[in-house]
């Protein structure tokens, strides 16, 4: 039996996920939610003669999301709209999801006290926060995902090196692809042509953000203080693809 989901995986959903992949069904998820507003009004008089009304709401969802299922059987292009869940991705997931919001908080605080608020000991709480979930997000890796510190070895991380692991650990859970052009594509390592190319390109924003957390990391160990270029991004995400089809995780093997 599979289940296809849309991209909105809360954060409550998780231990039900992984109830339902332990017991051998396969779980899917769209990967593209920049395509909603388009699939909603390419099939809005559907949605209407299917439910009655063209607001959104569960049924509705669940419907255009069995329209574009079926269009991509059609086109024979379902593995461009759907990705499978693992066991990996299950563990993981919720880990960076909340890797991101201790972060984003964080900033803000800092924000704030550099605005002259008195935050008190807000930014130190966050900080051992954001920390400890870092290295649980690190420990986890190493355990689950295959030939993880073999990867890291290869981009001459150390296990101390928590932020690089940690970069590396989301870079391997939002990107998938074995392709270095689709990466590239993906993570919108490229520079747009104008300002209509600029303002239409789309990319991965959690993939791209633990790429520069990964690449920071290998800058500052090689003594190189500077802002990362797309030609950095690009040679490490280049070197990381490059590791996993060499240790044999090409083709999605745990990851």
């Amino acid at each position: 039996m599979r289940y296809y989901l849309d991209s909105s995986l809360f954060p409550n959903m998780w231990q039900q996920l992984r109830e339902v992949i332990s017991s051998g069904r396969r779980v899917y998820y769209f990967t593209r939610p920049w395509k909603w507003k388009e699939v909603r009004e390419r099939f809005r008089e559907d949605v209407k003669a299917m439910i009655g009304k063209v607001s959104k709401t569960d049924k509705g969802n669940a419907y255009l999301l069995w329209k574009v299922y079926q269009l991509s059987l059609i086109k024979n292009n379902t593995h461009r709209y759907f990705r499978l869940l693992n066991i990996v991705d299950v563990e993981l997931r919720p880990l960076l999801m909340k890797e991101t919001l201790l972060y984003k908080n964080l900033q803000r605080i800092r924000n704030a006290s550099m605005a002259g608020v008195d935050v008190g000991s807000d930014v130190k709480i966050l900080e051992k926060m954001t920390e400890d979930i870092k290295r649980e997000i690190v420990d986890k890796a190493i355990n689950i995902i295959p030939r993880f510190i073999d990867i890291a070895e290869c981009l001459r991380l150390n296990i101390d090196d928590v932020n690089g692991l940690t970069g590396l650990a989301g870079l391997l859970i939002y990107n998938k692809s074995t392709s270095y052009q689709k990466s590239v594509k993906y993570l919108g390592l490229y520079k747009a042509k104008g300002r209509d190319g600029r303002k239409m390109k789309k990319y991965n924003c959690k993939a791209r953000r633990y790429l520069i957390m990964l690449t920071n990391t290998i800058l500052w160990k090689n003594g190189e203080y500077r802002p990362p270029r797309y030609r950095d991004f690009r040679k490490i995400l280049k070197t990381v693809i490059e590791t996993r089809k060499q240790t044999g995780l090409a083709g999605g093997a745990g990851v």
